[in-house]
């Protein structure tokens, strides 16, 4: 056996970098966990999981490739080309373009760090941007984390800090579902309240979180501005805010000049602002360097009109900043916030009072969910401001400002020439918007690459990015790409977006390279943490890191001594150097270092040797609820709220709302097998009511249509959403080749792109943003509309006998209609009647699938004698011995996630042991219908007993001469004389290692098993001992339905058997994870809401009960964020 090794890293799949145990043999990587002790090593979620399969997929991009024919063919001719050639070639392009049309001539697309691996090179591909100096980076930003990490600035003067969950009284989740894209922040939330912390969910949708929060507010898309106005101004209205931090610490009494909204200052002392003391009835010069005392702040006005003569003896009429600030709240009554977000008058108090009675530790996040509307800012702006009352800001269980290690940071935007900073596309139209950080739309690009406004691009350099899927309008985005002059892509795979590229540059993922990690946010112990992580396995074919790309053609451009002669160790030298750490440290300790660093809240507070207060980093050094800033550019000074709905909601009377599926990363990974099977079809969610409205039913297909396009996706049902709202999931385009998956355009009648749904005219005034969350929209039933609910009656149109004891049936509906289409590998679920009792089985389908709708379904079945003790099986019987032509039987629609190939470039193995034989001739009898000639190289290994019991041989000799590439291959374990005879089987006697070709295991084929249980559990050990990877074997299993719970009576005692405790659990104390957790026992855990199935433990011995379904989890495993014992158990643990 290969020896494994260990190795402690962390994954950069996502924000949440949580810290990794890595196992690894034969230069392979076997498993993802999570790593003990970690600052965010509470778990690993399903993606981290998946590393395996993404490590070794078959499909990643290995070697540099170069387009050989016109863009826009349907086969770019890829050609593999060395990485020197491709470094020379980009080198002299780009210098080219550089020289004739300005820097600013090349755009770079970059992709998110939050959630891609880009994060181990973004500083690196930054300051390689910036010192080429070009202006121009799709970043997605302004969609994405803008709001609150660059808006938020508008208020508080810094991005929005980390939410201090475990020590607050009250954690808000606004618009963010942690357990989806965050999963060390859903720990630390979880952690927070088993201390106590309440929550408050703000969101459309009932998300786990929001199921287990003391209060759940479901506004109208786009609406939480009003809500935000709302819920501050019944604080002001009752006093239950912070007046202290809010007097001394913000602009509020600050005078403005009512005829030009610009600040009153003091003439006399520059710098000064104004202020009205009340006592003494006249204006007074606020030095914001200094601290106001408590006394003082006291008497300064917060609201009147005053009126002040300046020195020149003009008259000034002016009020405090929190006066416009106290009249942009009162616009939002109750009643008047009721209407606009939907809620009752009474839930939006109950928030109100949930604030107030947290005092000073409010700790709140919000991302997407208010990022992605066209009012986006003002709702960052009303949130921000609400959260200043509260006076929670950098206190202990409110945002706090972690101090992090000292670096030499390598990627400010002051690196980029002044000048070519002002030619960012867009700056003009939003001089405060993205822009002014480099950050550009897709469609700034586009129109500079079709139109020439306001110069030409000619080149793309894209760093990852798949922005034909990510944003609106892939149809504008084609043809720009289309003329492009250059294009080169870094990528781990081929996708719409890079199809387009000039040269394609192959990029390894983070377990096959070096990388180092400053701080990992979540919490003090994790800000203050450093690691150095190694490459784990070595790099699958050239495949580099970004950020050696980066510095490779940074030398080559002459920049070599800005990047460290390409050394990278020398720059992360460079990058560690003020913080005392340097890599042979951090290499001697692979968990990383943490360092000492205190930790001082409320920082603004904090006093310099020169005597002067820190302040906020804004322009009046103090939170600004008043910003002359925005008022100076023509944006509203103080939060105001308008709806991003404008469209006629006669036409479009729905609001889509797209959403990331929390299984993948934006639009990636629907390749990966783990994955595809837990979310495997582009769907969208409605109400029941809408739904039955629409004549859609759970599980089929509707579609969703705008003014741009319609999309047909799987129906889901939430009984918790708004009739008026459709939730539907971005990003699907890949193909699962493994599971019989097909991929999809960026746009056009095979689309499923949400995105192109949504139109790219509308958009935030300041940043830029779209309406991804708030788009007018309508449902209606699909062109071919075959679907049902529940069961149908179905009619014995034809029966045949296969073998002596084995019988096919042909289903038709009673009703006259046609059947959906299914994907061979699939199955039914049938409902029986037999002596009064109700039997429902499964059985695989075994006929052709159509490409739509089809007229008949086919099921095969054996019938299961008596034996060993054993009793006949009932509906088995029923099938063979009983049912007619013209009887009846109801079923579900097909279901099921073993779903075969039609088309794959490995080699596909059918293992089937007699009866197993059925979802494998829906595949055949496919392809024989369709599709032959793209069908793949398949070996079917079909054993048993003998002759009388080898059901379809006659069909599968047929089968073999019709389809070319088929073998099949026959096993009887008793075979007579004359049968070996006859020749009618190759092989005598049971499945074993020695029917295992050594050419399927050279190339990568994958194998599909269907038999006794006992038969796979043997292939699958086999297999996996000759070096299959687990991911590219597949088998049938039939899931029972859970049974509803019986409440368990009296407490269990549970037992951990790896380290000999045990406890005793105690109906009062919630899940298994709950109670060890009361005994002092930590068990592993991440969202702790049933998402990311980090808790997960085999179960030895007992019953466990689980409040969510575990269709993917092995039998003999639970997860105990969700369950409860039956009865006493024994855990792995």
């Amino acid at each position: 056996m290969p020896i494994t090794t260990s190795i402690p890293g962390y994954c950069t799949l996502c924000r949440s970098r949580c810290g990794t145990l890595n196992h690894v043999a034969n230069d392979r990587l076997i498993k993802v966990e999570a790593l003990e002790g970690h600052p965010t090593g509470r778990g690993t979620c399903a993606k981290g999981r998946a590393a395996p399969e993404l490590v070794d997929h078959p499909d990643r991009l290995l070697y540099p490739l170069k387009r050989t024919r016109p863009k826009g063919s349907d086969d770019p001719g890829w050609v593999r080309i060395g990485w020197d050639e491709a470094l020379d070639e980009i080198t002299s392009r780009l210098s080219e373009l550089r020289d004739r049309h300005g820097a600013e001539s090349v755009a770079f697309s970059v992709t998110t760090p939050s959630g891609t691996p880009m994060s181990d090179s973004i500083e690196w591909v930054e300051r390689f941007i910036r010192h080429f100096g070009s202006p121009n980076t799709i970043y997605g930003t302004e969609i994405c984390n803008w709001h609150k990490d660059v808006a938020h600035t508008f208020t508080f003067g810094s991005g929005m800090p980390n939410a201090d969950y475990a020590n607050a009284r009250l954690a808000i989740l606004w618009g963010h579902n942690p357990s989806h894209v965050w999963l060390s922040q859903a720990g630390e939330l979880g952690a927070g309240q088993q201390n106590g912390t309440r929550l408050l969910v703000i969101d459309p949708r009932e998300t786990a979180h929001a199921r287990q929060a003391d209060l759940w507010l479901a506004p109208h898309p786009g609406s939480d501005g009003a809500l935000a106005l709302a819920i501050a101004n019944q604080l002001l209205i009752s006093g239950h805010i912070d007046e202290d931090f809010v007097r001394r610490w913000s602009n509020a009494p600050f005078l403005v000049d009512d005829d030009t909204g610009r600040w009153v200052m003091d003439p006399r002392t520059p710098g000064c602002y104004l202020a009205w003391d009340l006592e003494r009835q006249m204006a007074v010069a606020i030095d914001t360097h200094k601290e106001i005392s408590r006394q003082q702040a006291k008497g300064l006005a917060l609201e009147g009109i005053r009126h002040i003569r300046l020195f020149d003896d003009s008259l000034v009429r002016c009020r405090p900043a929190m006066d416009h600030y106290r009249q942009a709240c009162a616009a939002w009554p109750l009643d008047r916030a009721a209407r606009e977000t939907g809620l009752s008058e009474s839930s939006i108090l109950k928030a109100t009072a949930l604030i107030a009675n947290a005092g000073q530790h409010v700790a709140y996040h919000g991302w997407t969910g208010i990022g992605q509307h066209t009012n986006a800012t003002q709702t960052e702006r009303a949130i921000a401001t609400l959260y200043a009352l509260t006076g929670s800001f950098d206190r202990p269980g409110g945002n706090r400002l972690w101090a992090t290690p000292a670096i030499n940071r390598i990627n400010d935007h002051s690196l980029l020439d002044e000048t070519q900073r002002a030619k960012a596309l867009g700056l003009d139209e939003r001089p405060l918007g993205p822009a002014a950080s480099g950050w550009v739309t897709a469609e700034a690009v586009y129109d500079a690459i079709e139109h020439r406004r306001p110069y030409p691009v000619k080149a793309l350099f894209g760093f990852g990015g798949n922005f034909l899927l990510s944003q609106p309008n892939p149809q504008q985005g084609e043809r720009a790409l289309r003329q492009l002059d250059f294009h080169v892509h870094c990528d781990l795979f081929h996708t719409p977006t890079n199809a387009f590229a000039d040269i394609l540059l192959p990029i390894n993922t983070p377990w096959e390279r070096d990388a180092l990690r400053i701080g990992f946010e979540i919490n003090a112990d994790a800000a203050c943490h450093v690691q150095f992580r190694p490459a784990m396995v070595s790099a699958r074919g050239e495949s580099r890191a970004d950020y050696q790309v980066a510095l490779d053609l940074a030398c080559r451009l002459g920049m070599a001594d800005d990047f460290f002669g390409g050394d990278i160790e020398k720059g992360w030298q460079h990058m560690l150097q003020p913080s005392g750490l340097d890599l042979d440290t951090l290499r001697r300790s692979p968990v990383g270092v943490s360092l000492p660093l205190t930790q001082s809240p409320e920082r603004h507070t904090h006093v310099d040797d020169q005597g002067s207060t820190r302040g906020f980093d804004t322009p009046t050094r103090r939170v600004e609820l008043y910003s002359q800033r925005l008022h100076d550019h023509g944006y509203p000074a103080v939060p105001q709220h308008l709806s991003p709905r404008t469209t006629d909601t006669s036409n479009w009377p729905m609001t889509l709302v797209t959403v990331k599926n929390g299984l993948y990363c934006h639009s990636q990974q629907r390749n990966l097998v783990s994955l595809r099977r837990r979310a495997p079809d582009p769907g969208m969610t409605l109400s029941p009511t809408t739904a039955k409205r629409k004549g859609l039913v759970e599980g089929g297909r509707g579609t969703l249509v705008s003014e741009h396009g319609e999309v047909t996706l799987r129906v889901a049902v939430d009984a918790s959403l708004r009739d008026n709202l459709v939730i539907a999931d971005y990003g699907w385009w890949q193909a699962c080749d493994d599971l019989g998956r097909s991929g999809y355009s960026p746009h056009g009648h095979d689309s499923v792109n949400i995105n192109a749904l949504i139109s790219s005219a509308r958009r935030d005034p300041l940043s830029g943003s779209l309406a991804l969350r708030s788009a007018p929209c309508d449902v209606r039933q699909a062109t071919e509309h075959t679907d049902w609910s529940g069961y149908r009656s179905m009619r014995i149109s034809n029966r045949r006998r296969e073998t002596e004891d084995t019988t096919s049936l042909w289903l038709e509906p009673v009703d006259g209609g046609l059947l959906p289409a299914y994907l061979p590998g699939q199955h039914v679920t049938l409902r029986f009647n037999v002596a009064g009792q109700e039997i429902v089985r499964s059985y695989s389908l075994s006929g052709a699938t159509h490409h739509r709708a089809q007229p008949a379904y086919r099921i095969t079945v054996k019938r299961i004698a008596e034996r060993d003790g054993q009793p006949a099986g009932v509906v088995s019987h029923l099938v063979n011995r009983e049912l007619s032509v013209g009887d009846r039987v109801e079923i579900r629609m097909p279901s099921g996630h073993f779903t075969l190939p039609r088309r794959h470039d490995r080699p596909v193995v059918l293992i089937a042991g007699g009866i197993g034989i059925t979802p494998f001739m829906s595949l055949l009898e496919s392809l024989a219908r369709s599709g032959a000639e793209h069908m793949p190289r398949i070996t079917l290994i079909h054993a048993n007993r003998n002759s009388r019991q080898h059901a379809f041989k006659q069909r599968l000799t047929q089968l073999a001469q019709k389809l070319p590439r088929l073998d099949v291959v026959t096993l009887y374990s008793e075979a007579s004389d004359a049968e070996a005879a006859r020749g009618d089987c190759q092989h005598i006697g049971h499945i074993g290692p020695d029917i295992l070709e050594p050419t399927w295991l050279t190339q990568r084929a994958r194998f599909y098993l269907c038999g006794p249980q006992a038969m796979m559990d043997d292939l699958r050990q086999w297999l996996e001992h000759r070096g299959v990877r687990p991911f590219e074997i597949f088998q049938e299993r039939f899931v029972t339905p859970r049974r509803e719970m019986v409440a368990p009576a009296r407490p269990r005692t549970v037992r951990l058997q790896r380290s000999q405790r045990e406890y005793l659990w105690q109906p009062a104390q919630g899940t298994l994870l709950e109670s060890a957790a009361t005994h002092g026992i930590e068990l592993p855990s991440g969202c702790r809401v049933g998402q990311c199935e980090s808790c997960a433990l085999s179960l030895i011995e007992g019953q466990v009960h689980s409040f969510v379904e575990t269709p993917f989890l092995d039998p003999h495993q639970c997860l105990t964020c969700q369950a409860i014992p039956l009865s006493d158990i024994v855990l792995d643990a």
